[in-house]
């Protein structure tokens, strides 16, 4: 039991850790951007957001908690697991904050199985409602983001002309094959296994890698295929009711996170088009999911300003960016930190008291 409770409290001190590096290179990022286009103009004023500007968007953030909470809700109602709606809000927002400061996003899935499988979730379903979670907006992304670089000449501009069309086709390249994988996942993962097998052992001829990673490796990510393929399937072959509810509300929710930039951009450049907004956004988000950064800090901050740094004044990309990180981002991770630390001090000290 001591053993336990050492691994819960270290594990309690490397997400402070990883708080803490969020919060430097989030004021990083903006003290750069304010050093190259703040046009000396003071670091931050909110005040050039008007009230009715501030009010869309308190309205749109209770939209967007509600909508990010309902997609995980419905995946688990098409996987037949039935969780309180409010236990289901309260791991939205641990999502939220385990997410944004682990690298690669990584780390709020994995604090959702947790939470749910101490709720009585059985690990296989909670896994499936985890990973289904995050695969449907990612194959979201990828089937828009190089229709979008394809067509929307407004974006292309942040490529070098003369390289634009050899950067869109290794996207599309990239994108098709991405795509193509998840599908063999889903429908027939044993040709990626196959693969990835030849791989491992071609490294491990070039002592690249030592034989007992090979084994573990191999080991490790053919279960992980298997359950990913498996899970996948019980989701779709689920009461299509939920599942169709599931993809709806995660449409909304990404609807509702591109609203904001939507919101605030046209409440300081009232003709800027929100189509444009929406498509730069899109293409935005889908980079941070790559992002190896906690929480995509630096590369968010840094791609909205290439695409946004035209729609509004100098002086007001940095106060535009940090709302725009606020309201989408800083808030929602307060709160989930919050509530992260009370269940986990709750269940260690109940722990300890068994």
């Amino acid at each position: 039991m001591i053993f336990k409770n050492n691994m819960i409290n270290r594990k309690l001190l490397n997400q402070l850790l990883f708080t803490v590096i969020f919060i430097i290179t989030s004021v990083l990022s903006l003290i750069f951007i304010h050093h190259i286009f703040g046009d000396r103009a003071v670091f931050l004023n909110l005040r050039i957001f008007s009230p009715e500007v501030l009010s869309k968007v308190i309205i749109l953030l209770i939209l967007y908690f509600l909508l990010d909470t309902l997609r995980l809700f419905y995946i688990l109602k098409a996987l037949n697991v039935n969780v309180d709606f409010k236990y289901i809000i309260k791991l939205a927002f641990i999502n939220i904050f385990i997410s944004n400061i682990t690298p690669f996003a990584s780390g709020g899935g994995f604090a959702q199985i947790y939470f749910l499988n101490k709720k009585g979730v059985a690990i296989g379903d909670a896994t499936a409602a985890s990973t289904i979670r995050t695969v449907i907006p990612i194959i979201l992304f990828a089937v828009s983001t190089p229709i979008i670089l394809a067509f929307d000449q407004s974006i292309l501009k942040i490529f070098s002309n003369n390289n634009t069309l050899v950067y869109i086709g290794i996207l599309i390249v990239i994108y098709i094959l991405a795509m193509y994988i998840i599908w063999k996942l889903i429908k027939n993962p044993r040709t990626i296994k196959i693969i990835l097998y030849k791989i491992m052992y071609f490294l491990e001829d070039k002592e690249i890698i030592k034989p007992y990673k090979t084994k573990r490796w191999i080991k490790k990510t053919f279960r992980e295929i298997h359950r990913f393929s498996i899970n996948t399937t019980r989701f779709f072959d689920g009461d299509k009711k939920y599942v169709s509810l599931s993809i709806v509300f995660t449409i909304l929710f990404l609807l509702s996170l591109f609203s904001f930039s939507v919101i605030l951009i046209r409440g300081l450049s009232p003709e800027a088009s929100p189509l444009s907004i929406i498509l730069s956004q899109i293409v935005i988000t889908f980079g941070m999911y790559f992002a190896p950064t906690p929480g995509a800090t630096g590369v968010a901050e840094g791609g909205f300003t290439l695409m946004f740094a035209d729609f509004v004044k100098k002086r007001d990309i940095v106060s535009l960016i940090f709302a725009w990180r606020f309201f989408t981002i800083y808030l929602g991770m307060i709160i989930g930190m919050i509530i992260f630390y009370f269940e986990m001090f709750k269940n260690n000290g109940r722990d300890v008291r068994n």
